[in-house]
C-alpha cells in the first residue's frame, strides 16, 4: 500500500474529475450530424482518445462503443482504487459488485429472450479478471440452472436460487435486480458501520442515504405513472435504505395519484431539495439528484471513500450523457430534442 495513499486517491480523482467534459464539449457533441463524428471528436478533443484511438469511427458498432467507453471508466475507477486506503477496500468492492450485477442482468435479459448466446459479443473482457465470475463460462449457459451454477459466487447464487424462471421460462427480472442492488447496498452499509472515524461514517451514510431516497421517490413516480401494478407491488420495489421513514414511503405508495405523491414528499427534509433541482422528468430524478451532491463532495469532501464514490457516480452521469448524445443522433434528433435529456453541470 502507498504512502499517504488518502491523498492520493482524493488528489487523482479530482484531476480525473478536471479531465471531465466542459460546456463547449457538449455543445460541439450536439452539432455532430452522425454517430462517427460524435466518435471522432471524442477521439480527438477528450479523455476518451486513448481508448478510442484505434478504432475507426465508420464502422464501429454502437455497442463496441459503449463497451469501450465503459472500460474507459473502469480503468479509471481501478487506478483509484489502487491508492485506496486499506481500511477502505469494502468502498472499491462496492463498484466491482455494481460491475457484476450489471453483467448478471445483461446476461439474464438475454436469457429470457432466448438470444443468451449473443452475450459473447457484449462480453467486457477488461473486466473479467477483476471479477470471480468467468464471464466466459457465462456466455456458454443455455438455462437458468447452468447459470446458477456458473455463477460460482455463493452471495449472488442464495439470492438468484430464489428468482428461477415460472412454468412459462418468465424471468423475475425487476425482482432479480432489486434483490442484488439490496445485497450490494447492505455490504455497503455494512462496512460504512464498522468504519472508526464518526466523521467518515456520518459522510458516507449521508451519500448512500441519498442515493437510495431518490432511488425510491424515483421508483414510486415511475411506477404510478408509466406501470398498471397495485401499491403493494410497488412497495415490493422499494429499497430499505435512506432517511425517509417507512411509513412515509407507504404513504406515497398508497396514494391515488402523481400530485398526492408530491404532497407527501412536500413534507419530508428531503423534498425541499426535490423542488430545487426542478425535475421535469422522474426518469432522470434519481441519477440527477446523486450526480448534483457527488459533484459537490468532489469539490468539498476530504475522505477519500466519499471522493470515490462520488467520483463513480459522476463518471457514470457522463456516459449516461454521451451514449444519450449517440442514441439521439443515431436516431436523427435534433440537438435541442437530445439537450433536454442530458443531465447539465453548467
Amino acid at each position: 500500500m502507498l504512502m499517504n495513499s488518502s491523498g492520493a486517491v482524493i488528489t487523482k480523482a479530482r484531476a480525473k474529475y478536471g479531465k471531465r467534459l466542459k460546456e463547449k464539449d457538449y455543445k460541439a457533441l450536439l452539432k455532430c450530424q452522425s454517430v462517427a463524428a460524435v466518435v471522432s471528436y471524442l477521439k480527438t478533443h477528450t479523455r476518451y482518445a486513448d481508448i478510442l484511438s484505434k478504432i475507426n469511427e465508420n464502422e464501429v458498432h454502437r455497442g463496441q462503443l459503449e463497451t469501450l467507453l465503459k472500460q474507459k471508466n473502469f480503468y479509471d475507477f481501478d487506478s483509484l482504487c489502487r491508492y485506496e486506503m486499506s481500511e477502505g477496500s469494502h468502498f472499491s468492492e462496492f463498484i466491482i459488485r455494481r460491475y457484476e450485477i450489471e453483467q448478471i442482468m445483461h446476461f439474464l435479459l438475454l436469457l429470457s429472450c432466448g438470444k443468451q448466446e449473443q452475450y459473447i459479443f457484449a462480453l467486457p473482457s477488461y473486466f473479467n479478471k477483476h471479477t470471480d465470475i468467468d464471464l466466459y463460462k457465462l456466455s456458454t449457459c443455455n438455462d437458468y440452472e447452468s447459470f446458477i451454477s456458473t455463477l460460482g459466487k455463493k452471495e449472488y447464487v442464495d439470492i438468484l436460487k430464489n428468482f428461477k424462471p415460472d412454468k412459462y421460462g418468465a424471468i423475475d427480472l425487476a425482482g432479480v435486480e432489486d434483490a442484488l442492488n439490496i445485497y450490494s447496498y447492505k455490504e455497503l452499509y455494512d462496512a460504512i458501520s464498522k468504519l472508526k472515524s464518526k466523521k467518515q461514517k456520518e459522510k458516507l451514510k449521508e451519500l448512500c442515504d441519498h442515493v437510495n431516497d431518490f432511488c425510491n421517490i424515483s421508483r414510486i413516480l415511475r411506477l404510478k405513472k408509466h406501470y398498471n401494478i397495485s401499491n403493494d407491488e410497488i412497495k415490493l420495489h422499494m429499497m430499505p435504505f435512506g432517511t425517509i421513514k417507512r411509513s412515509t414511503i407507504n404513504d406515497m405508495c398508497n396514494s391515488p395519484d402523481i400530485d398526492t405523491v408530491f404532497e407527501i414528499i412536500e413534507t419530508t427534509r428531503i423534498g425541499k431539495k426535490l423542488n430545487q433541482m426542478d425535475i421535469m422528468n422522474e426518469e432522470r430524478l434519481s441519477i440527477t439528484s446523486r450526480f448534483h451532491l457527488s459533484k459537490r463532495l468532489m469539490y468539498y469532501s476530504t475522505d477519500p471513500a466519499v471522493v470515490l464514490l462520488s467520483y463513480m457516480y459522476v463518471s457514470e452521469t457522463e456516459l449516461k450523457n454521451i451514449i444519450t448524445i449517440i442514441e439521439g443522433v443515431r436516431y436523427s434528433c435534433t440537438p435541442q430534442q437530445i439537450e433536454t435529456l442530458l443531465i447539465n453541470e453548467y
